[in-house]
């Protein structure tokens, strides 16, 4: 029988930082914010807690949270996943060859760990609502975050369950012929909910790489840089179908709203004839006719249809 009482204690007493100029509440949150993340996950069969992945939905959802807080920069998320291991239920199995190592960010974590796991005896916890209602309670008002913070978080949890339902609807869209109006048979959930499911789903798409350059650059704290890009402009259309999605930079996803760039009818990047560049030479046109970088599937590759409109409404010739 799972003890209860023992994580809870544990949840409330982790091992952290109390610098009290630090912290808003004088406790480091950055492993508070990881679990919260993890239970949500979990709750919404998107993490196996007995092989942690460091994937999109978990650093996104970790950034996420991060954004409640009243920091100006999210935490490193490396941090938490390797200092856990010190609080009796959070196991990492460490290459023999990094046993002394510390890692200093998510990329060397992953080389120096062949698995990241919580006991058995704790995930059957978090899969009981009431035993994982309890334990979110004592994150929460475990003296890691100020009042406010807490109730933001605690709002949080209910929109990520939300987010996710979205999520599933809008890559289920694909099945279907690609709709230019607002074919949603189901309703949207609050804004930063239906935002975060169309950018995780064009993220995991796309690899984190800007459909055109290749870029792939991963912040500190865990969260891609690369924005998700709507082609038909969500204002206008309201349409999160992942084949109205392209993953970008921020510079190309400039450049293609403002119609700088569009994409042909083969799925190559062309340049308008009307962008001025002096310096650095060629830093754009160099990708004029070169190839997207597509989604593994093809059911998920931009709509040609939402291109064609990009092209003849947008796009300066």
């Amino acid at each position: 029988m799972p003890n209860l009482p023992k994580y809870q204690s544990k949840f409330k007493s982790l091992n952290v930082d109390k610098n009290q100029s630090r912290y808003s509440a004088g406790k480091a949150p950055h492993k508070p914010v990881l679990l919260l993340s993890l239970i949500a996950l979990n709750k919404n069969n998107r993490m196996d807690l007995s092989n942690i992945q460091i994937n999109v939905d978990l650093r996104e959802t970790w950034g996420e949270c991060w954004e409640l807080l009243d920091y100006d920069r999210a935490g490193p998320i490396h941090l938490p996943l390797y200092h856990m291991q010190s609080d009796g239920f959070w196991n990492l199995d460490i290459k023999p060859e990094h046993k002394h190592s510390h890692p200093k960010s998510v990329k060397k974590l992953n080389e120096m760990v062949t698995r990241i796991s919580l006991d058995e005896e704790l995930i059957d916890l978090f899969n009981q609502p009431d035993s994982r209602n309890t334990l979110v309670n004592a994150l929460l008002n475990g003296g890691y975050f100020s009042e406010d913070e807490a109730q933001r978080l605690s709002e949080k949890i209910e929109s990520i369950d939300q987010s996710f339902e979205y999520e599933e609807k809008i890559v289920s869209m694909v099945k279907d012929e690609f709709q230019m109006q607002d074919a949603l048979a189901f309703p949207m959930p609050d804004e930063i909910a239906r935002s975060s499911s169309f950018r995780r789903v064009i993220l995991i798409n796309y690899d984190e790489k800007c459909a055109v350059c290749g870029m792939k650059i991963v912040a500190s704290s865990g969260v891609s840089i690369i924005d998700a890009a709507h082609i038909l402009p969500f204002s206008k259309f309201r349409i999160d179908d992942p084949r109205n999605g392209l993953a970008l930079c921020k510079s190309h996803h400039w450049l293609f709203d403002h119609g700088l760039i569009s994409v042909d009818t083969h799925n190559r990047t062309i340049v308008s004839g009307s962008l001025d560049i002096e310096m650095p030479k060629d830093i754009i046109s160099q990708y004029h006719k070169e190839a997207l970088i597509l989604p593994e599937k093809a059911s998920m590759f931009p709509s040609l249809t939402a291109l064609e409109w990009h092209r003849e409404n947008i796009f300066y010739k």
